[in-house]
């Protein structure tokens, strides 16, 4: 985004990312209708996984020690739960959200002082997140249901 900003300084750019509030709604049914057009079918599988990011420190949201699927091992990290649909050798990003583990939901302060929305608060599990994510997805997107799903975890919480 900053090389296509036209002269942007970086922290206006940083500003609008971390502190602009912007309804998601129109780019994720955009997305949605582009994964529709391209993967959509009978033989779809929607993939759920989850994706550690490894971060140093503690206050970006969501960071905990946490067992990272990355690593193989527990570490410091944010851990996101992402849905792709998948057919043949095409794949389509479709869903991504911040699993908070109950270090972060079990501390309201903290969370009110990252930022973190009210209606996202309350502790979910990761499959939790999947289904309710995959759902909206599949009525958004008016996929043909079901769409067969296949959950990659490592099996670790």
């Amino acid at each position: 985004m900053a090389d296509r900003g036209d002269g942007v300084p970086y922290d206006r750019l940083h500003h609008f990312i971390a502190t602009g509030i912007w309804d998601e709604g129109p780019m994720q049914q955009a997305l949605l209708s582009e994964a529709d057009r391209l993967v959509s079918g009978s033989d779809a599988i929607l993939v759920v996984d989850d994706t550690a990011l490894p971060k140093k420190g503690n206050r970006s949201v969501g960071v905990a020690l946490q067992y990272a699927t990355t690593l193989g091992k527990t570490a410091n990290c944010q851990t996101l739960v992402s849905l792709t649909l998948a057919r043949g050798e095409v794949l389509a990003a479709v869903g991504l959200a911040l699993f908070l583990p109950e270090t972060w939901t079990g501390d309201p302060d903290r969370m009110v002082g990252a930022g973190v929305p009210k209606d996202e608060r309350a502790h979910r599990t990761q499959l939790e997140i999947a289904r309710v994510r995959a759902g909206a997805c599949a009525s958004a997107a008016r996929w043909p249901m079901p769409v067969t799903a296949a959950l990659a975890h490592s099996g670790r919480p």
